[in-house]
């Protein structure tokens, strides 16, 4: 079994993939802002995501970082991103997979983030932006880096065939993906060690 270093544990995503953690009998340290009730399995550090010495403790004794930190008005990716890559040199640590989102893939027929182009409907790209960011960062380091990246998340079973495809969405056509799955996707990315130095668009087509 390993040692994975959890950030963004206690979202919507995140504890889909503690979850799943836990079940499979691994080993999680877990950044959290707050104390929580203790669990077999798991240790939990109490600090923040943007505090380089949290971080480092964090990802300390581990064999992977995951991360499903959500982003905010405050550029928490950009932010926590440098610690992290800064980290994980630190301590040894090579991996990494996160959760980011399908606006940072690559569009269809430019070069362009989807976000930058008519592929995508949302009006806002601030988050999209400090998506964009994180992923640069990561790109640019020396580390085995997966971004895995979903469409609209939703809570229910995903409905439809479930695409999923590096670099690019892989269709125009995209639906709601689960967070089980894009959990699933994120273990599973550990677990065969796939998709290292890629975005991995993740969604699905009506049958």
């Amino acid at each position: 079994m390993s040692t994975i270093a959890l950030f963004g544990g206690s979202g919507r995503t995140g504890m889909r993939l503690l979850e799943k953690l836990v079940e499979a009998g691994h080993e999680v340290r877990l950044l959290s802002r707050r104390p929580i009730e203790s669990r077999e399995g798991v240790t939990v550090i109490v600090g923040d995501a943007t505090d380089l010495s949290a971080v480092t403790e964090t990802v300390q004794h581990a064999d992977v970082v995951f991360s499903a930190l959500g982003t905010d008005k405050q550029n928490v990716l950009s932010r926590f991103t440098p610690l992290v890559i800064e980290a994980m040199r630190e301590v040894g640590v090579t991996r990494i997979i996160t959760v980011g989102t399908a606006g940072i893939l690559q569009a269809h027929d430019t070069d362009a983030y989807r976000f930058e182009t008519r592929e995508s409907k949302r009006t806002m790209t601030t988050a999209a932006e400090d998506h964009a960011h994180a992923y640069e960062l990561l790109r640019d380091s020396d580390l085995d880096y997966t971004v895995v990246c979903p469409t609209q998340l939703i809570d229910e079973p995903s409905g439809g065939d479930i695409v999923i495809t590096p670099d690019e969405l892989g269709t125009l056509h995209s639906g709601p993906i689960s967070r089980d799955d894009v959990a699933d996707l994120v273990v599973k990315a550990w677990e065969e060690n796939n998709y290292i130095g890629h975005r991995v668009g993740i969604t699905t087509e009506s049958r």
